[in-house]
């Protein structure tokens, strides 16, 4: 489309309120701002007739930007009234290459083009790539179901960064409060996220029961409240929580384990090795010394687990894995 000149516009023709072509979940950036206040907006937003004002076709924060820099009128190129389609694949174009979209806004600019009319084909074939993603119904599938994410969901996934094969797992959940309430105290990043969500899910299914149901069970409720813990702290007690309910021999094992090793005392600088998924039943010893004596303070030890019979507890443990 041919822009006519740059009009100088006041702010209060522009219609803030429509968001049709803002298509970012984050406001105007701190350096944006600071750059207007110094050199003003060098690059004209675009916008078209709508009713008695105008409404932005492309520059949000640009537009955002103008009033918190003391700015009452905005350089603007105006193009013919246009349908929400023909707004929004402007935009599009405008910002291909320029702009990185997380998964989740996306999703929902491919929303936005659906509810402005545009058939599934055209979006797949011709608008998708626009957004770096490959023509793919199952994608387009996947990335549209975010809106059925509360908003709330929503920001936190986008600004974790976490990508549409992790989080649509939300989409078969029958509720996400609990969830919503879990990784907002727990903020983890974008692999922890996904462990996270497994682990939920598979112990759903082995339990029969909903993921919130398991978010809302009492010991992890107790560690995702504690006071004693800074919220930073409290991804690994969950997580651990959450892998003893799914493998549950397995944490038992390292159960016994651990009760073997308190009855064998060995000295603070003994150390059992072992594989921690217990696929193997080697064992190994590790002795830590800087003197004679400090050598044969760990194997009187050693000798006094072996004649306590605590060693042979322990290797019973690995032998009964075979």
């Amino acid at each position: 489309m041919k822009f006519s000149s740059v009009s100088e516009i006041p702010l209060t023709d522009i219609d803030r309120e429509d968001l049709l072509t803002d298509f970012s979940m984050e406001g105007c950036p701190e350096k944006l701002m600071d750059s207007v206040k110094v050199i003003g907006i060098r690059h004209p937003i675009c916008v078209c007739p709508s009713g008695k004002r105008y409404s932005i076709v492309s520059g949000h924060k640009r537009f955002q930007a103008a009033p918190r820099s003391g700015l009452t009128t905005v350089p603007a190129f105006i193009v013919p009234e246009l349908d929400d389609a023909s707004r929004l694949v402007i935009n599009l174009n405008e910002n291909f290459g320029q702009r990185h979209y997380s998964d989740i806004e996306k999703g929902g600019i491919l929303n936005k083009l659906t509810q402005a009319g545009v058939s599934d084909e055209t979006i797949i074939e011709e608008y998708m790539p626009l957004l770096e993603l490959e023509r793919s119904k199952k994608l387009y599938q996947n990335l549209s179901g975010v809106k059925s994410l509360s908003h709330k969901m929503q920001i936190l996934l986008h600004r974790a960064g976490v990508p549409v094969k992790t989080f649509n797992t939300f989409y078969k959940w029958d509720s996400l409060s609990a969830a919503e309430i879990l990784f907002s105290a727990l903020k983890p990043g974008v692999n922890k996220w996904r462990d996270l969500l497994d682990l939920i899910d598979e112990v759903a299914a082995r339990e029969n029961t909903t993921q919130e149901d398991i978010i809302c069970r009492d010991d992890i409720q107790k560690i995702l409240t504690s006071s004693d813990l800074p919220a930073q702290q409290r991804y690994d007690p969950i997580h651990k929580t959450l892998h003893n309910l799914r493998y549950p021999v397995l944490s038992d094992m390292r159960r016994q384990v651990a009760r073997a090793l308190d009855e064998m005392e060995l000295d603070d600088k003994t150390r059992l090795r072992f594989q921690d998924t217990f696929e193997n039943n080697e064992l190994k010893l590790e002795l830590k010394f800087q003197s004679e004596k400090e050598l044969s303070q760990q194997v009187e030890k050693i000798f006094k687990a072996l004649q306590s019979g605590s060693v042979k507890k322990l290797t019973k443990i690995f032998h009964d894995i075979g």
